[in-house]
């Protein structure tokens, strides 16, 4: 309906306005349909009164819906019911330790920036973004009683963290180039694959078996057993290199060398004075009696020590008496390529001669 105009006449009592139940008529029409349009006669269910918009109809909704690209502008605080607060970009609960909850429907989910949250799941809603938790300052993530800070995870109650299920891991590195280090044992139940250097202090079987290792080990530094026990290897070692052994080798099975076998060598020289000494930490000694006579002796060794004397440069006489030695008198060696094998037996104490070339045994 248009709005009616009450007819006021062209003067005043000139009897040609509205009568006045034509007029009051008008005027009652405009403000029934003013109720109608403002949503506030009974049949729209609004009741406004004083700052106070109010539905009258049980349980139902009030709706503000602007015309077009409006919008609904609200000039200063929001609260509602209550219990949240919006002012400006801040939405805050107004319940003690209350939650602000955020509830979408079906399998919708709250979309914050590019964050996505659905039931229980967080994702990242740009295409190959990383999900990024971090806090502030020293602060770290916790997750349960796990904490995450930097590049550490650890327990928060002192406790230890559990894998419970297998862990693949392709490369295990430091990022600051500092050692990776793992305080304490580390139990693997499968195959470990090392593709670079390894340096641990114990390496042990969890049931009592042996560790194997299936393909090459390179040890830069001493391979020893722990503590004062034997290392013991019980099948066959294939070293395609140089092996160097300071103390003893105790073998159950055969030692096969494809290649050679080679002692540690030294050479003693005569000048004519005094003794000179046989050393027992050789595997071979050479004899120089180029500078004059050469007294030998030579100490005790262990049960079952063989040692190779041979002499390389002549000129006179090298002799080895009979001190330490299960011989008559001595072994004397006076020409290049002669040569003395003997074995050390823990019966005796003495040196035993099992091979002689060219040399003197009186």
């Amino acid at each position: 309906m248009a709005q009616q105009t009450v007819g006021i006449g062209s003067s005043a009592n000139d009897g040609t306005g509205d009568p006045l139940r034509t007029a009051f008529t008008k005027i009652n029409e405009n403000f029934t349909e003013l109720y109608a349009q403002t949503g506030m006669d009974t049949d729209k269910g609004i009741d406004i009164n004083a700052n106070t918009i109010t539905s009258t109809s049980t349980n139902a909704d009030i709706i503000i819906d602007p015309n077009g690209t409006g919008k609904v502008e609200l000039a200063a605080d929001v609260e509602i019911d209550n219990g949240l607060n919006i002012n400006g970009a801040t939405i805050t609960s107004l319940t003690t330790n209350g939650d602000i909850t955020l509830t979408p429907n079906g399998t919708g989910g709250v979309i914050l920036d590019s964050i996505k949250i659905t039931e229980n799941e967080i994702a990242a809603t740009n295409t190959n973004d990383d999900l990024q938790l971090a806090g502030a300052g020293t602060g770290g993530i916790l997750l349960g009683s796990v904490r995450v800070a930097g590049n550490q995870i650890s327990s928060d109650d002192s406790s230890v963290v559990h894998i419970k299920d297998t862990l693949q891991v392709d490369n295990i590195l430091s990022d600051d180039s500092s050692a990776l280090s793992i305080q304490g044992a580390m139990n693997v139940d499968g195959a470990v694959s090392i593709g670079g250097n390894l340096d641990v202090n114990e390496i042990t079987s969890n049931d009592s078996a042996g560790v194997v290792i299936n393909d090459g080990l390179s040890i830069s530094g001493p391979l020893n057993g722990a503590g004062s026990s034997v290392l013991q290897i019980t099948d066959g070692i294939d070293v395609e290199g140089a092996a160097t052994f300071e103390s003893t080798i105790q073998a159950d099975g055969n030692i096969e060398a494809n290649g050679y076998l080679r002692y540690s060598t030294e050479t003693v020289s005569g000048d004519g004075a005094g003794t000179d000494a046989i050393s027992v930490s050789t595997g071979v000694t050479f004899l120089n009696t180029s500078g004059g006579t050469s007294s030998l002796t030579f100490a005790d060794g262990v049960s079952g020590q063989v040692k190779h004397i041979i002499m390389t440069v002549a000129g006179n006489d090298a002799t080895l008496d009979n001190t330490n030695l299960n011989v008559t008198t001595s072994i004397v060696f006076n020409a290049v390529g002669e040569a003395a094998t003997l074995v050390f037996d823990g019966t005796t104490n003495k040196w035993n001669i099992v091979g002689v070339q060219g040399a003197t045994v009186s």
